[in-house]
């Protein structure tokens, strides 16, 4: 078999593998979201700590609950010395030399200043800035794998241009061969479209790299098998988008996650400025305590018998210290406290910036798809008026397909402002946090 078959043989059976394990799936935004919410590593990454964040409520409300513990101990016990105060009529007392300690202890605070409530209050609040950073996750990651998406369309759309652009040229390429046999042609003109098919053929190359570097991208983040081919749903282009007002999508974005977290940064500074000041306090609590110990060396000789006691009763606990020492802390915290609201006010101007620039830049694609239509309806125009010269013998080839080419790039044009409209409409919901 000749090296020639053998290519030939080999490319087939690459192509059935291709065709065989390439799976194409046509997907719509919503499914794409879908996927998102459901395989992306990095929103599971986000509901662990949520859920980590959740347990860490439960540990704080803990401290509510009774304190308890138990000791049980067995010794021997040496023989005591009893001498004078003098230090003469020296005696030894015979003391059981085993001994036994059982001891039970609870305790439950029924005041702490407010520092196991403003704990509780922190762990709560720093549960709500995990949901928020969940919600802020999926949205990043939503509108990261739509501008992939979005992108693919674009190549797509770009590789069928090229494809009729190298259909077109090969045409142009065999007439102008033709014309040359027949000496009405220049070896030059050869060359030239020649060397703009290769062009071409490069320039389609790149796409359908870029194509399957995206295509890559997008199913790795949506958890589906490499082979996958995925086909953007050209329904897309017939979304409607809603041109609210400027003031509307500022109000919406009072919801963006980043607003949020940076209130509930202000709230949890604030728990811990009222923990330093209750550091002031005393702590009140009930107490009980059950003890049994053998033998009784309390008295001389001892009693080689075991004694048992108990008490209920409140127990106050003061830090003295806390007088001058806690002062520090408390301006420390309440200078974190100033420091929460700035950011809180920053993070609210930052949001309203980038909403009334992602709107701005919605309208400004509104404008652009305007003209792009424009662009279509003239090329259209300019590619019937240079066929009928082409049919009437008073063009040449060069011209048809030239204008030809400019129908289809402005078609492109056309179908790319339509998806920068989508493109910029989902980005003002990521700003306003409503994606």
């Amino acid at each position: 078999m000749s090296k020639k078959h053998l290519l030939t043989t080999a490319l087939a059976m690459l192509l059935w593998v291709c065709g065989t394990y390439a799976q194409e799936r046509v997907m719509s935004i919503s499914e794409l979201f879908n996927l998102c919410d459901t395989n992306s590593t990095g929103i599971e990454m986000a509901r662990a700590t949520l859920k980590q964040a959740t347990e860490g409520v439960e540990a704080a409300k803990s401290a509510r609950l009774p304190q308890a513990e138990i000791s049980l101990s067995a010794s021997f016990l040496g023989d005591g010395f009893v001498i004078d105060r003098d230090f003469g009529g020296a005696m030894k007392a015979e003391i059981p030399h085993f001994g036994n300690n059982f001891a039970l202890k609870a305790s439950q605070v029924i005041f702490a200043g407010g520092a196991i409530n403003s704990g509780i209050k922190q762990a709560e609040l720093q549960r709500e800035i995990a949901a928020q950073n969940l919600e802020a996750t999926r949205q990043n990651i939503r509108f990261m794998v739509l501008g992939n998406y979005l992108e693919l369309y674009k190549l797509q759309n770009q590789a069928k241009v090229y494809r009729k652009n190298i259909e077109q040229t090969t045409l142009l390429v065999e007439q102008i061969k033709a014309r040359y046999n027949e000496g009405i042609a220049l070896c030059n003109d050869v060359t030239r479209y020649g060397l703009q098919l290769e062009q071409l053929h490069l320039a389609l190359s790149e796409v359908e790299s870029a194509i399957s570097i995206m295509n890559y991208n997008i199913t790795t983040t949506l958890g589906l098998p490499s082979s996958t081919v995925l086909i953007p749903d050209s329904t897309l282009l017939e979304e409607q988008v809603q041109p609210t007002t400027n003031e509307e999508w500022l109000q919406m974005a009072e919801r963006n996650p980043g607003i949020q977290i940076a209130d509930l940064n202000l709230k949890i500074q604030q728990q811990k400025e009222r923990t330093a000041k209750a550091g002031r306090l005393p702590q009140i609590a009930l107490v009980a305590e059950n003890n049994f110990n053998g033998p009784i060396t309390i008295e001389i000789p001892a009693i080689n018998k075991n004694f048992n006691y108990w008490f209920i009763g409140v127990g106050l606990r003061y830090d003295i210290s806390s007088l001058w020492k806690s002062n520090s802390r408390i301006r420390t915290e309440k200078a974190g406290t100033l420091r929460a609201q700035h950011s809180a006010d920053f993070a609210r101007e930052e949001t309203r910036i980038a909403v009334n620039s992602a709107f701005i830049g919605l309208q400004q694609a509104f404008k652009r798809m305007r003209t792009q239509e424009k662009s279509v309806t003239l090329a259209t125009e300019n590619y019937n008026v240079i066929n009928n010269r082409y049919l009437n013998g008073l063009a040449l080839v060069t011209e048809i397909i030239d204008a030809s080419n400019s129908c289809l790039s402005a078609e492109l044009q056309l179908v790319n402002a339509h998806i920068n409209i989508i493109y910029s409409y989902y980005n003002l919901q990521r700003v306003a946090g409503t994606l």
